[in-house]
């Protein structure tokens, strides 16, 4: 597909117009000022008066949990999970998990979206319906203490596993050996600090490590979750906690981040570990806002993430950007606290590389075709003077009309090219009034 005459964001993040992009299969095969020479057969996407940047990488959602959205309103995390999320999640089947992923899709989709970092369970199921909707993923089961004290007889463990064989074997596409890359990645989950033991923890270390596993884990999301672990632990933080018991020899997406200390910062920045931040869902459960302009000076990996549609409420990237925008800046004090540029690159190319995906993120040649589309020819687009300020504090996800996931497109002019719309609303919303009944 060649995409001629539109304005684009190029791999350093700034704007360029006039501009000529050629897909080929997954990749991108060209960017240029120069039209290329036509290749028979090949679809024209005529982009005057549009703009092309990199697809979104959310990196730490819930997306089954868009079943829950608006339940369990006005509660704290503890409150919240307790007397709301947990008992309901008793209650979910696969099937309910299967269709509520794609529910959760549609959303990520429309707004962008090309890649989420997931934790939650009924992985296998949640892998099939993002690979079936033409997403990425990289998902993992967040593993907690229970009666097990052996790792390998967790069904989280074991659900992991089932569906790291499934992606060696080429199942979502990178089977070894034919140059191609898998849309979905088994990560190992560690819930967090406060539903695990010491003993589960270096075990999640060390099987992450043998199977060169990206770890996920919830950390210091909460002041009261962040002081609690420093009295069980001997003053010990969460993130020297899980240092001092191996975590951080793997690649760590470390989600919330709200709370780390000066020596946790030097901890994650040592390890190459991602902080992911979620300001939406940080400040709608009273968690607080995390340092973001700090840490990013001082260097630390951040990219960004929803979390749930139920501590959210909703999946948007879009709204994601200007809120972590916006919170940093009235937080400081500071106009510039973390410019539009940084915040457009958290959430892209660092959330690419902080699911091992190397060669996404960017409008680069040789770089996975992984992009989207927006109408510039809206009112609060113009003037359009500072593209990339445009796309942080002005843009919607409505102005979204194009989503192209590894050469594929997805959705085009608010159409859905790979999900019946219509079937799974009607699927969630029996599942929604099943577990309600059962409650």
């Amino acid at each position: 597909m060649l995409f001629k005459n539109i304005k684009i964001i190029d791999g350093g993040f700034t704007a360029k117009s006039n501009m000529y992009v050629r897909t080929e299969g997954p990749v991108i095969s060209y960017v240029g000022e120069k039209e290329p020479d036509r290749i028979d057969g090949e679809e024209i996407y005529d982009g005057r008066g549009s703009l092309m940047l990199p697809a979104f990488y959310n990196c730490h959602c819930h997306v089954p949990m868009t079943l829950l959205r608006g339940y369990g309103e006005g509660l704290d995390l503890q409150r919240w999970l307790t007397e709301k999320i947990f008992p309901f999640e008793d209650k979910l089947t696969a099937k309910d998990v299967y269709w509520s992923t794609k529910l959760g899709a549609m959303e990520l989709i429309a707004s962008g979206c090309a890649s989420i970092s997931d934790m939650y369970f009924f992985i296998g199921d949640m892998a099939s319906s993002l690979n079936e909707c033409g997403m990425k993923a990289n998902i993992s089961h967040g593993i907690s203490s229970g009666a097990e004290t052996d790792i390998r007889d967790k069904k989280g463990y074991k659900d992991t596993m089932e569906l790291d064989k499934r992606v060696r074997s080429g199942e979502f596409g990178g089977k070894p050996g034919d140059g191609s890359e898998s849309r979905i990645k088994a990560d190992m989950g560690l819930h967090a600090e406060y539903t695990s033991d010491e003993n589960l923890v270096r075990q999640v270390a060390d099987t992450a490590y043998e199977a060169g596993m990206i770890v996920h884990v919830h950390t210091s999301e909460t002041k009261k979750e962040h002081a609690e672990c420093k009295e069980r632990h001997g003053g010990r933080t969460p993130v020297k906690y899980f240092s001092d018991c191996g975590l951080f020899k793997n690649q760590v997406q470390a989600a919330h981040c709200v709370y780390i200390e000066e020596e946790d910062v030097d901890i994650m920045k040592a390890a190459g570990a991602y902080m992911v931040h979620n300001p939406s869902s940080n400040m709608k459960l009273g968690s607080g806002i995390a340092r973001v302009r700090e840490l990013n000076e001082k260097g630390l990996n951040i990219a960004l993430g929803t979390d749930g549609a139920s501590s959210n409420n909703n999946l948007n990237m879009m709204e994601e950007m200007h809120m972590a925008a916006m919170i940093s800046r009235g937080f400081t004090l500071d106009a510039n606290a973390v410019s539009a540029g940084d915040i457009l690159k958290m959430a892209t190319f660092n959330g690419a590389l902080s699911q091992g995906r190397k060669n996404c993120g960017k409008i680069e040649e040789g770089m996975r075709a992984d992009l989207i589309v927006m109408d510039l020819d809206r009112p609060h687009m113009q003037p359009d003077f500072d593209t990339v300020a445009n796309i942080v504090f002005s843009a919607q996800s409505s102005d979204i009309v194009l989503n192209m996931i590894d050469g594929r497109i997805v959705y085009k002019n608010g159409e859905y090219l790979t999900i019946d719309r219509e079937r799974v609303i009607f699927e969630v919303n029996k599942s929604f009034e099943r577990i309600l009944s059962e409650l």
